[in-house]
């Protein structure tokens, strides 16, 4: 028989059963132990909340003489059968640090408290005990919340905040099919516990890779990692953060990966009454790290109580790689997340070093498909084809691989090259179905029902991006394009107006913004957005075509003019800046020259002509129904 070092005498047993039965009702001590456990003393600390959540429940439960040292062992610390107490002194250790947090606890945050919980030395029977002297009445929560690291600049940090506040102030008079009554969850960014910030890769894929398994459940609607990064080292209460986020609940934690070990730490919280549901410690075998998500996200799902059905419980599923190759994984996403034009060249090489070391590795392939995706926007002329076959082929591979990639199908969708719009569709589908919480594949199929002429099934998807990654700049954006392409001009405007207040580094936005001013005969306002434009990308040519058109429709064509002569000596302007300016000077023959160039090329922009406002003036020419059919756009 195993040695119980932590047993209670007798007299400590019936001082126990008092103490739990002083008059206190059992939701009040509940109603203290969430006060304690959002408090600043226990905000890090989630393997001591569960530990004193586990005894306070068996001592509420009127279990409290079987609070042993093996039974916390095996329940709290997850310890196998061949615990041994007398060999392994976790249980004493952690009960001595949670002794010395609630001392803390009740010196500090909760001097004023009216119940005290207390775990007598040499016992493992919480006491729950109202406070003499200190008024009786329901304890509420404390309104100092956990926090999150440094904060951000505060300015940036309330605009990006308002769109978000904006954007979920008025998506309910939006409209749109039905909204299902969802679960709702964000992952805020889990800390890199190691003192190398190079490490920062491994704590940050670590959370994208939970967010990604969250995903895949049909009932949970997930906040995509690109919102929920504008978190990171941020300090403000969980309840303000859950409200910009529009989330019932948050997953916060830590990450220490140490050599060929890592550990992840994590809980989940209520936010409508800040309760603590759950919090667990994990430790695997590095190259079991994403494969730990999967199990992660399954035991979140079932403390909110979501069905995760058979073909949900295979997706979550993922099998060991080397430590090695999913190091390169990740730190290929690490890069690729930044769509800074080198770093995208970077983690190019991260995905193929990953698929060297392992070459059935599914998930590297979708990453290098992204990757060569992303690029092919940055280009133009036969290096763009060349780009995106080659992300084609990436997608294809990962397929091959693992059917169940969500990020994959999307991959091979966005990468098309032959106008094939139904089989493009039914790729995204397959996507939206595999993981209907990844707001890219909702991104971008808006962008293809729009460019098809289903502007309104355009507009639902680019909503239901928003809804994942509310704080987004480019799923944003997408949605003010989409309003423009529906012409929905006023909202268009406001959608762009909030986007460049919240990320004024967007270059996309003011380019929109003057197309919509422009759309609407507000040609000043145009202008003055578009000149600004000039200034941020130092006269790039789409920002100088944008502006000579804004002049053209004010009645100076001089500027496209000149604009026409000066991009003819240049190779790197894309054929449809060629067109646009075209019209803007009266020449339709040449506009519909440069648009069969771009059809040739399939140059950027290409695909929105049949729903782009600014060639509403050709659609009456025959001319203008020829480039539509050889784009397979004509119905």
């Amino acid at each position: 028989m195993l040695f119980d070092q932590g047993g209670a005498s007798r007299d400590q047993q019936r001082q126990g059963r008092s103490a739990a039965t002083e008059g206190l009702p059992p939701d009040a001590v509940r109603n203290q132990l969430d006060k304690i456990f959002s408090s600043q003393a226990f905000g890090n600390s989630p393997q001591l909340c569960r530990f004193l959540r586990f005894v306070a429940d068996q001592e509420i439960g009127g279990q409290g003489d079987q609070l042993k040292e093996y039974l916390v062992g095996v329940e709290v610390f997850r310890k196998d059968q061949s615990f041994d107490p007398r060999l392994d002194t976790v249980v004493r250790t952690e009960a001595r640090r949670l002794r010395r947090k609630l001392t803390e606890y009740y010196q500090t945050e909760g001097l004023t408290d009216t119940i005290e919980i207390d775990l007598p030395k040499g016992s493992y029977r919480p006491v729950f005990r109202a406070r003499p002297g200190m008024p009786q009445a329901r304890v509420g929560r404390s309104a100092g919340l956990r926090s999150r690291g440094r904060f951000l600049a505060a300015g940036v940090f309330l605009a990006v905040a308002g769109v978000a506040t904006y954007w979920l102030s008025t998506r309910a008079t939006e409209p749109g099919p039905g909204h299902r009554s969802l679960h709702s969850i964000a992952v805020l960014p889990l800390e890199n516990l190691s003192a190398d910030p190079e490490q920062e890769y491994f704590s940050d894929g670590m959370t994208d890779a939970l967010i990604t398994d969250l995903a895949k459940l049909n009932s949970l609607r997930v906040i995509s990692r690109t919102s929920v990064l504008q978190y990171k080292r941020v300090k403000r209460p969980l309840p303000e953060i859950a409200r910009q986020l529009g989330v019932d609940y948050v997953v916060e934690g830590t990450v220490l990966g140490a050599g060929e070990r890592v550990r992840i730490n994590a809980q989940l919280i209520a936010v409508r009454n800040e309760h603590l549901l759950w919090a667990d410690i994990y430790e695997r075998d590095r190259g079991d790290a994403l494969a730990l998500q999967g199990e992660l996200a399954r035991a979140i799902a079932r403390q909110i109580s979501i069905h995760v059905t058979p073909q949900e419980q295979a997706r979550l599923g993922s099998r060991s790689i080397s430590p090695e190759a999913q190091d390169d994984y990740l730190k290929g996403r690490f890069n690729w997340h930044t769509r800074d034009q080198d770093r995208l060249m970077k983690s190019v090489e991260y995905f193929q070093r990953a698929i060297a070391k392992e070459p059935g590795y599914a998930l590297a392939y979708a990453g290098l498909s992204d990757s060569y995706s992303v690029l092919s926007g940055r280009t133009t002329g036969p290096d763009r084809k060349d780009l995106l076959e080659r992300a084609r082929g990436a997608a294809k591979k990962a397929i091959a691989l693992d059917d169940s990639l969500g990020e994959a199908h999307a991959g091979l969708a966005v990468s098309s090259w032959d106008w094939t719009w139904q089989e493009d569709e039914r790729e995204f589908r397959r996507a939206i179905e595999l993981s209907p919480g990844y707001a890219t594949a909702h991104q971008w199929y808006a962008g293809l029902l729009t460019e098809c002429g289903r502007v309104e099934e355009g507009l639902a998807e680019a909503r239901r991006a928003v809804e994942l990654d509310p704080l987004s700049p480019s799923v944003n954006q997408t949605l003010g394009w989409a309003l423009y392409m529906a012409r929905q001009y006023d909202r268009a405007i406001q959608q762009f107006q909030h986007a460049i207040e919240a990320f004024p580094d967007f270059t996309q936005s003011y380019a929109s913004l003057g197309l919509a001013y422009e759309a609407k005969g507000m040609h000043r306002e145009a202008i003055a957005v578009l000149e600004t434009l000039m200034k941020l990308t130092g006269g790039a040519p789409p920002a100088a075509a944008l502006l000579a058109h804004a002049h053209a429709g004010e009645g100076d064509r001089s500027e496209a003019r000149r604009r026409l002569d000066e991009f003819k000596k240049r190779k790197d302007v894309t054929p449809i800046l060629f067109a646009l300016l075209s019209v803007d000077v009266g020449d339709k023959t040449g506009a519909f020259e440069w648009f069969a160039k771009g059809v040739e090329q399939r140059s950027m922009f290409i695909d929105e002509v049949k729903v782009e406002p600014m060639y509403d003036s050709l659609h009456s020419d025959p001319r203008f129904a020829t480039l539509l059919k050889k784009m397979n756009l004509a119905n």
